[in-house]
């Protein structure tokens, strides 16, 4: 340790408050529940491997559930389709159309879920006997998101639609559904997006949504294939009761079954990040499995070009890493309607025309959107992750519409705030896109400032949106944003990282880990278990491709790899070189890595912070603390038995030749700073620093070493105690100091 050295000065500083948890290298605080033993207990009897039966327990699971979790199904999940608002009308209006066999318009979305529904819309009139439906996914840059006068009216022109179901869109389509209304134009909205605050309801033969705020069926986790799979099912039992599937004159002999759609619906349901409990978790479970087997041929195509193999899974990751953004590509840098006319394409050659052309368009859509993101992360470049609990707003002049989205996505990252990247649009205005934290919803935030003239316009839902402004609104909507940000915990908080379970390394076997599979479909709602594996060693860093750490931890005999993306040459990797050697915990998942046959554990690095409560024997006592053999505390408990500490008195300590390795706020107000010199580590605490010269002087010494005079005490927190120094003043160290 430093070197501590007892002085007789004193200070008064506020009272200490009540211990925080570590602050990680990220700036971030973990936060840890209690395991429920009781529960834990219960879940083991009922078959859970006691590593899953903790992650379950803590999840707040009964032993009487996990049967039925482990194999969700969609009979025991799916509700009357009726009991959303207007289904029924909905759905008795299409029946008569495919009776009819009436021409439908279908109007959707560019992104995942619109093409999707489109595609299973299509499908599903298909395999109804119908095939008289036009298509029409909006210009993403000439026409914006959503239904527009102009374009419906077209529809019904030039392709003789008077009946159009609006997909993915149209909740708040005001306007537009109301000109649409004036021609007679019949609009049947299948929608899943946020309705106005207010209750209004745009005009429209049927407004299907559960997040209606008049809805009550509970369904308003669904994305809009989802509803619009509940609404087919709803359209085929208006059709059998109506005796259509009889083989007659064009229609089907029996019943289609609609269940093999559910692989459109898995896709959708996973890229547009929606919940993924009940109906949702249903909808995927069964929906990978038809997505493996390669049940659709626009999918499989795709997953070709994307260079998955025939006989490799198709599951969660690979549907919002791999084929979601591919299917986004065409949305967003391509023609609009690429990925949803890849989804109802029936030709071969065609399906693998469009597929490989998706395939490209992705390529050119990542180069664009990394040039974005860099110009949006340069003009942020001020803002501080943890501290600026604000909303991150960037103009990218020159950015490609359909690309801003993703950029917010990575800087909302980067800097652990909500986020907008705004562009010019044709018209000389503003255009952007959203993407939020969890306590921030930013699709309220949109809508309340249109509403309230703030912006053009805009829409979303909790964690993404889109919005319109012009350039003289840019400080208003800020500032109207940032007053609702204040009322959130986020503002008050921060980002806390929630891991479900502290691990020792030796836990984490290959079929420990393997029985958290019995948790999948893994998504938003049922994330992979986090797990903080508590006090390892890193032994070893290696740079992978020049980007990416391979990280080996120890824990006495036991050895496991951990991958860490994209840290290298940052402020994080820095931080973890300046550590290797020393006792660290680490918050990852956990997976199983196969390589040459052999299968092993390796862990997916979140963030890291110092071990403080499990401290290593110093290398040197020069200096311990004198003190009345009476009132000495002993702290065998953390290997710092010769540091002693009079409670009885207060006495000022120097501490020489520390490092500072990490420095973060404490409720915006205080600095806690994390010290150490290769064998141990303490916090010290500065009240009421944040924004004075004493923070300023401190961040110039992060990474380097100081002299600290302050008092000297123990920190306990969860029954364990640490060393903790209550800051006066510090200096660049000198080893003559002394």
């Amino acid at each position: 340790m430093a070197n501590v050295v007892e002085t007789q000065a004193g200070q008064d500083e506020p009272p200490a408050e009540t211990a925080e948890p570590i602050s990680s290298f990220k700036g971030r605080v973990w936060e840890l529940p209690e395991v429920p033993a009781a529960k834990t207990v219960a879940l083991k009897n009922a078959g859970a491997n006691p590593l899953l039966a903790k992650v379950l327990a803590v999840r707040g699971m009964d032993a009487g559930e996990f049967p039925d979790y482990v194999k969700t199904l969609i009979k025991d999940t799916m509700p009357d389709p009726f009991a959303m608002q207007d289904m029924e009308k909905g759905a008795k209006r299409i029946a008569q159309a495919i009776r009819d066999k009436q021409r439908i318009g279908v109007w959707s979305d560019y992104d995942v879920d619109g093409a999707a529904s489109a595609g299973l819309f299509i499908e599903a009139l298909r395999l109804c006997g119908h095939r008289d439906a036009v298509l029409r996914i909006p210009d993403r840059i000439k026409e914006g998101y959503g239904p527009n006068a102009k374009g419906l009216l077209e529809m019904q022109k030039d392709e003789g639609c008077d009946l159009i179901c609006c997909l993915d869109a149209g909740i708040v389509a005001f306007e537009p559904l109301k000109a649409a209304a004036a021609a007679g134009i019949e609009m049947v909205v299948i929608d899943h997006h946020n309705a106005d605050q207010s209750g209004k309801l745009p005009e429209g033969y049927a407004i299907i949504n559960p997040n209606r705020l008049d809805d009550t069926s509970g369904l308003d986790h669904l994305c809009a294939a989802g509803v619009t799979f509940c609404f087919f099912v709803a359209v085929v039992r208006e059709l059998r009761e109506a005796g259509y599937f009889d083989g007659k004159d064009g229609r089907p002999q029996e019943r289609p079954e609609l269940m093999n759609l559910l692989d459109l619906v898995a896709l959708a349901t996973i890229c547009d990040v929606m919940k993924l409990y009940g109906l949702n978790r249903a909808f995927v479970m069964a929906g990978v499995k038809l997505l493996s087997a390669r049940r659709h041929p626009g999918i499989a195509a795709l997953a070709r070009a994307a260079g998955i193999k025939d006989d490799e899974p198709i599951d969660e990751k690979s549907c919002g890493w791999v084929l979601g953004p591919r299917i986004n590509a065409g949305g967003r840098v391509g023609a609009s309607d690429s990925g949803a006319r890849l989804l109802i394409a029936e030709d071969p050659g065609e399906i693998e025309q469009r597929a490989q052309a998706l395939h490209a368009i992705n390529v050119e859509r990542k180069e664009l959107s990394d040039a974005v993101t860099e110009a949006a992360l340069q003009q942020l470049e001020g803002m501080l992750p943890g501290r600026d609990r604000r909303l991150a707003f960037a103009v990218v002049e020159d950015a490609h519409e359909g690309v801003v989205g993703i950029s917010a996505g990575k800087a909302k990252e980067a800097k652990d705030a909500p986020t907008i990247v705004v562009t010019r649009d044709h018209q000389g205005n503003l255009k952007g896109s959203a993407r939020s934290l969890s306590d921030v919803n930013i699709g309220h935030i949109i809508q309340d400032a249109a509403a309230e003239g703030v912006i053009l316009g805009g829409g979303g839902h909790g964690m993404a949106g889109g919005l319109n402004l012009r350039d003289d609104q840019i400080d208003g909507f800020v500032a109207f944003a940032d007053a609702q940000i204040r009322k959130t915990e986020y503002f008050r908080e921060g980002v806390r990282s929630r891991a479900d379970l502290e691990v020792q390394l030796k836990e984490l076997s290959v079929a420990a880990i393997e029985s958290l599979g019995q948790m999948r479909p893994f998504g938003n709602g049922n994330e992979v278990p986090n797990l903080i594996v508590k006090s390892v060693v890193l032994e070893d860093i290696r740079e992978l491709k020049e980007k990416h750490f391979k990280l080996t931890f120890k824990s006495g005999p036991v050895r496991v790899d951990g991958l860490l993306w994209g840290v290298v040459g940052t402020p994080l990797g820095d931080s973890i070189k300046a550590h290797l050697g020393r006792a660290l915990d680490v918050l990852c998942t956990a997976e199983i890595n196969e390589f040459n046959g052999n299968r092993s554990p390796q862990l997916m690095i979140e963030d890291i912070r110092p071990t403080l409560d499990v401290l290593e024997e110093p290398q040197s006592s020069e200096a311990g603390l004198a003190a009345d053999a009476d009132d000495i505390i002993a702290l065998a408990a953390v290997d710092l038995a010769e540091v002693e500490i009079n409670q009885g008195t207060r006495r000022m300590s120097l501490v020489t030749g520390a490092r500072v390795d990490a420095i973060t706020d404490v409720k915006g107000k205080h600095l806690k700073v994390m010290l150490s010199d290769g064998s141990r580590t303490i916090t010290a605490l500065k009240w009421n620093a944040i924004g004075t010269e004493k923070e300023d002087r401190m961040r110039k010494a992060e990474g380097g070493f100081v002299n600290l005079l302050g008092e000297l005490e123990i920190n306990e927190w969860r029954g364990k105690k640490s060393l903790q120094i209550k800051l006066k003043d510090f200096e660049a160290h000198q080893e003559a100091l002394i």
